[in-house]
């Protein structure tokens, strides 16, 4: 937890053991103290996120739209609930659910400082022992370091990187004017620009340079209620494009340039080879199994976004001028499945060096496992630390639910849940402690509840997304980012790793204060790649 969350747990703790002696406090609920803490922690919103694009326009009132919106909401609703039946995994109950999700948020941060300081302690030790060793370092940091091979930073700061960026933030402006203008700053002409506030839909523009012979599509994030709903129709459909007559998912998977096709004739199977999983497809496949899945909201969008510029792509893809899709968001998962959508139709911008890629800012996980790796030829994720956004998908929510389970079994034992006026004055008292407490549960309690969760998961669970095509994970170092907050002035260090969707690393969440939400702003993104931001 945050210092200053502590100073908040302590003043409701305080207030509450005063208000307990006068008033009946039956009707006390974690979910009221959960709202209380949550709307505390938004007054106090640090004034850099408020002013970053992203941040900006969720704020935004759009009254206009509100109660078409709210219509929805009641429909993507339902999907959930439909989604949530169909999946046994998910039938995880979790009593007092609020309760013991402000118990994990402290939780996380007292695991995080245990590991920061043994580790501080044992370099410490070997010093005075004089034992020369490598920097120890912490399990979280050991997680990120192996999840792939290094990646140079210079070659993450890339130009085209850099640029890629700076067309998906472009997409969150609302005036045309304002965004041609910094288009032409770069030397492309704005040909089309569109915003949307019905469920299904995102804001993007196209636009194009003659010089360059390049055109770019940029999609905006999550910005409105509808995009929320977008977002959260989240069931995992099979991809069939329309116009492919049932294009086979195996098309999507040899398209990669780093695998290798090994011909198998026998009963039409075709073997491909990749660097991180051995991937068998049908070449026939009655059954329909062998799709693709795509994020059903995400495809919407998609299928939407690929009608409303095919007037302007088209031609300019026959004119033979290179193709980027950019988006931050949401609107990175709708340019990974923009791109699928169009392999029917140009297959062989696919197999052009430079004919299209889509450089994806902290995307949520919107493919099926070998889709996902198989993306990789024209795919470049690129993650933030912590970001959430990037890891919510089915498996990360059932062995959270399994985590918070077992928060809640602790706090139960403990007589702590918060359903009375002196199990409430406890649970506050508890969150008081900060991350300087004692934890309800040990780090390998934690570790193991986690582990088990991920025994009884199946990755190619037709229900389970990850991350599209080659991943550049950018992180900090727990230990770095100690000294570092210490030294005034200094600037963060950060390490990258190239891996893939399907690692280990996303298979889990890392609530690391508010820094597992202010790593998805574009603001932070601009910070990894080393570039001022000027929105």
């Amino acid at each position: 937890m945050v210092p200053g969350a502590v100073l908040a747990a302590k003043h409701m703790a305080w207030h509450a053991m005063h208000v307990a002696s006068t008033t009946d406090l039956t009707g006390l609920t974690s979910a009221t103290l959960s709202a209380y803490f949550f709307y505390w922690a938004f007054q106090r919103i640090p004034s850099w996120i408020k002013e970053d694009i992203s941040f900006r326009n969720l704020l935004k009132n759009r009254s206009d739209a509100s109660k078409e919106e709210l219509a929805s909401l009641f429909l993507v609703v339902e999907k959930l609930q439909y989604t949530a039946k169909s999946i046994s995994e998910l039938d995880i109950e979790v009593p007092q659910l609020y309760a013991s999700l402000l118990a994990f948020i402290q939780l996380s941060g007292q695991m995080k400082q245990k590991q920061i300081d043994h580790c501080s302690y044992k370099s410490d030790v070997d010093e005075s022992d004089n034992i020369l060793h490598d920097k120890s370092e912490t399990i979280r940091d050991t997680l990120y370091e192996t999840a792939g091979k290094a990646f140079d930073l210079s070659s993450l700061r890339s130009h085209e990187i850099q640029d890629a960026l700076r067309m998906a933030t472009f997409a969150y402006y609302d005036d045309s004017d304002t965004l041609a203008k910094k288009l032409d700053g770069r030397d492309y002409t704005l040909i089309h620009h569109r915003l949307h506030f019905r469920p299904g839909k995102i804001a993007h523009y196209i636009a194009v340079s003659p010089m360059k012979r390049q055109v770019v599509i940029g999609l905006r994030g999550t910005s409105t209620l509808s995009d929320f709903c977008t977002d959260c129709c989240g069931r995992a459909v099979p991809f069939v494009d329309d116009s492919s007559h049932g294009d086979k998912g195996r098309f999507e998977i040899k398209a990669a340039e780093t695998n290798t096709v090994l011909d198998s004739p026998k009963d039409g199977i075709v073997e491909i080879v990749s660097g991180h999983e051995r991937i068998v497809s049908e070449d026939h496949d009655d059954d329909g199994d062998n799709f693709p899945r795509v994020h059903e909201g995400v495809l919407i969008a998609a299928r939407n976004v690929i009608n409303e510029i095919r007037e302007f792509l088209f031609p300019l893809i026959e004119c033979q001028y290179e193709v980027t899709f950019c988006g931050h968001s949401l609107g990175a998962g709708t340019a990974v499945v923009c791109a699928m959508l169009l392999r029917s139709k140009y297959p062989e911008i696919f197999l052009k060096p430079k004919g299209i890629h889509v450089y994806a800012f902290g995307a949520p996980p919107v493919l099926d496992h070998d889709t996902a790796i198989a993306a990789r030829m024209y795919c470049t994720t690129i993650v933030n630390n912590s970001d959430l956004i990037s890891r919510l998908n089915i498996s990360n929510l059932v062995t959270s639910l399994m985590c918070l389970r077992k928060i809640q079994e602790k706090l139960s034992e403990l007589e702590m849940c918060p359903i009375g006026p002196v199990s409430s004055v406890k649970f506050l008292n508890k969150l008081a402690e900060g991350i300087s407490g004692d934890s309800l549960i040990t780090p390998s309690e934690l570790e193991q509840t986690i582990l088990d969760a991920h025994s009884d998961l199946t990755l190619r669970h037709p229900q389970h997304l990850f991350l599209p095509g080659r991943v550049l994970l950018v992180y900090e170092s727990w230990l770095n980012e100690r000294e570092e907050s210490n030294s005034i002035g200094e600037r963060r260090t950060f390490q990258c790793v190239q891996t893939a969707g399907t690692s280990a690393v996303f298979q889990r969440l890392e609530i690391d204060g508010l820094r597992c939400l202010t790593d998805h702003l574009t603001s932070s993104y601009f910070e990894i790649l080393g570039i001022d931001y000027e929105f």
